[in-house]
């Protein structure tokens, strides 16, 4: 059956021929069967493996001379270890003949610009567009190719990967970005096997200015790795994906709807001109949905200008009618139907809007009953923006299903690409906004990786909070004063040089939380209250068998100021992780930090620190300075730069608490954990307090 649906597919448009080869020989679709590859007089490009002997196929195709190969065949690496090590057996055979394979495990591919097709299943009457779907799944793209028919998605390309066995999700991706036919990449993935490769791709694809919109699902904790008792416990491995796509441009969605709705209007728009949109809506409540929505989707409804309402009032609107954005022309339009396209003429002039919105009750219309006035109504304010820089989105209230009929108007009438509901679309335009966003400014480009940094001499393990400053204080990172003090009159003599009450902390490689044995002392002041602090911290450390001890180290109090975490762990797969995070309490209870994977460079920093859920605070709140956002940049910057700087070197840099009050910024305390074992063997670091 599989191997009709190919031939069938593949003959569809006379352009290609398909040859049925069986060793056994008989008949297939009403012709003689080959017994084997060599005996087609003609050049065979490809062939497509169905047979559950693989390896008797891959043979006699490499006897043909025929170098690529689809193979849909199960029982390799996803069936366990016999499977694996037969998958790998194929693929050293493969390259041993000079072969390629696409597969096992998968369903082929269709490549509808190019009219190349090479799919078992029955394909739809796909309309060729930009959007160019590669996917882990083969199921999947079978679904996915249903719902792009169904609403009208255009489609380049759809390849299935299956067990990538030699061609993987980045040689797809890399494919698309020069393929001129695709102009947005829309993927399903499950796994990244090569990070690295993966984010040049990302990097190479939004350079090109194509979008990348993904589908990766596996969100579960299990891929966790703690390299630092803070830093690292963040970096789970989904997070760490959702940064790096974050960091390179890539489009996250959370569904195969999602997915293919995100892509088609990024490949019906390109990028889109900003945040601000005005809705046109013949429902109040529909208005009041899509604001809702908009709050949440990064979606911005700005009130109208004085003008456009100056307009709408005069010229357009009833008198029992609000001139508002949402705009609700109300039921007043079954008596004068003009208000749709006046109203969308106002908006449509109106510079405080970057796009405009269109929702109506079908703006495709399911049967040809209701035809003949939509038309006209729609054709009035397709019109409208004919020609006009600012784009015109249309947006049906609910997804009732897309007929035939429906299709065939949107085409007839050269209307945009139809959004199915309003809950499904204004969350796409979000998405499709944000890529905008990042795509005007540059955001997502590579940073320049910082200059090379020598690894100290004899430098292992985790060193204490005193050498680790002397190592941020080379880089340019910003610190609180301190004194390492080796008797209590140094630290009283010490203490006599900073302004009012200071903090003494134990300085010791081995005792990683301090306070917890009685380590620190907070707040002391005064020569007798410092000498006792000085020996209590000396003796609770003494107390620690095998550890050493180097002295305290005596610093000025800082009151005031909000505590930022700033870090950086290794992950064994995507190498050095940047977090940067509400310190102090916040860490735990809000959970609210955000990662970046190295190299990074200050625009996406910035980035960052407006992705915090309590950014307000760097604003300043309740009287306190607002955050030197500039030299607050600097400072992470110059953290990120050293631990990029030192690669393989390090396991784990951390400033926790990098203190912000206005233009002072101080890093209060500090760890850095030296890679003393192979790079790939994660490791436990604990960050001492």
């Amino acid at each position: 059956m599989w191997a009709q649906f190919v031939a069938r597919n593949t003959l569809k448009d006379g352009r290609n021929k398909a040859y049925p080869v069986n060793a056994r020989g008989g008949r297939f679709g009403g012709e003689d069967c080959y017994t084997d590859i060599a005996s087609i007089s003609d050049k065979i490009d490809m062939a497509f493996v169905v047979t559950g002997n693989v390896e008797a196929a891959m043979a006699d195709a490499a006897n043909a001379d025929v170098e690529s190969l689809v193979i849909i065949g199960s029982g390799f690496a996803e069936a366990g270890d016999s499977g694996l090590l037969r998958q790998q057996k194929l693929v050293a055979d493969a390259r041993a003949r000079g072969q390629l394979i696409l597969g096992p495990n998968n369903m082929g591919f269709a490549n509808l610009v190019d009219q190349a097709f090479a799919f078992p299943q029955a394909l739809p009457d796909l309309r060729v567009g930009g959007v160019g779907l590669a996917s882990q799944s083969g199921g999947f793209s079978a679904a996915a190719m249903d719902f792009a028919f169904a609403k009208d998605v255009g489609l380049s390309h759809v390849i299935t990967l299956g067990n990538e066995a030699m061609i993987d999700v980045v040689d797809c991706m890399n494919y698309l970005v020069e393929h001129p036919g695709c102009r947005v990449i829309a993927l399903f993935i499950e796994t990244i096997r090569n990070p690295p490769a993966f984010m040049d791709a990302a990097r190479r694809a939004f350079e090109a200015g194509k979008p990348i919109v993904a589908c990766r699902i596996g969100r579960s904790e299990g891929g966790a790795r703690a390299v630092a008792a803070h830093t690292g416990g963040m970096a789970t491995d989904d997070r760490i994906i959702d940064a790096v796509f974050r960091q390179h441009g890539v489009v996250r969605a959370p569904s195969i709807e999602d997915l293919l709705l995100t892509a088609a209007i990024l490949d019906e728009y390109g990028v889109l001109p900003g945040r601000g949109i005005g809705v046109l809506s013949p429902s109040g409540a529909v208005g009041s949905i899509i604001s809702d929505l908009a709050e949440v989707s990064g979606v911005e409804l700005p009130p109208l200008s004085d003008e456009a309402r100056r307009r709408l009032r005069e010229d357009v609107l009833p008198e029992f009618a609000t001139a508002a954005n949402p705009l609700d022309f109300t039921a007043y339009v079954t008596t004068k139907p003009e208000v749709m396209p006046l109203s969308a003429a106002v908006m449509r002039d109106d510079a405080d809007l970057d796009m405009v919105a269109f929702t109506c009750v079908t703006c495709a219309p399911q049967t040809e009953a209701a035809a003949p006035l939509l038309g006209r109504l729609v054709d009035g304010i397709a019109d409208i923006f004919r020609g006009s820089e600012k784009p015109l989105v249309l947006m049906d209230f609910v997804d009732a299903g897309t007929t035939a009929f429906a299709r065939q108007f949107r085409r007839d009438h050269g209307l945009p690409f139809i959004l199915p509901s309003v809950e499904k679309g204004v969350p796409a335009l979000g998405r499709a906004i944000w890529w905008s966003e990042r795509s005007r400014k540059g955001i997502g480009a590579p940073a320049a990786p910082a200059r090379p940094v020598a690894r100290p001499a004899g430098a292992s393990g985790t060193w204490s909070e005193a050498e680790s400053r002397d190592l941020l204080k080379q880089a340019g990172v910003p610190l609180v004063p301190a004194v390492l003090t080796s008797t209590a009159q140094a630290a009283i003599s010490a203490a006599e040089d900073m302004s009012g009450p200071v903090a003494l902390k134990l300085v010791s490689p081995d005792i990683a939380h301090k306070s917890d044995i009685g380590g620190v002392r907070l707040h002391v002041a005064g020569q007798a209250a410092i000498s006792d602090a000085w020996n209590a911290v000396m003796e609770a450390g003494r107390a620690v068998p095998g550890a050493r001890v180097d002295g305290v180290l005596v610093s000025p109090m800082r009151q005031e100021g909000l505590e930022l975490l700033v870090g950086v762990a290794r992950d064994p797969q995507w190498g050095l992780v940047l977090a940067v995070a509400l310190g102090g309490i916040w860490v735990e209870v809000m959970n609210d930090s955000v990662l970046r994977v190295l190299p990074v460079d200050r625009p996406e920093i910035r980035a960052m620190l407006g992705e915090l859920k309590g950014k307000s605070l760097l604003a300043g709140l309740r009287g306190a300075p607002p955050a030197d956002l500039d030299r607050l940049i600097d400072a992470i910057a110059a953290i990120a730069d050293l631990a990029f700087g030192l690669g393989d070197a390090i396991t784990a840099i951390e400033v926790n608490p990098l203190l912000v009050h206005g233009h002072r910024i101080e890093a209060l305390d500090a760890l850095v954990s030296w890679n003393d074992h192979d790079r790939r063997q994660p490791q436990t670091v604990t960050a001492h307090v």
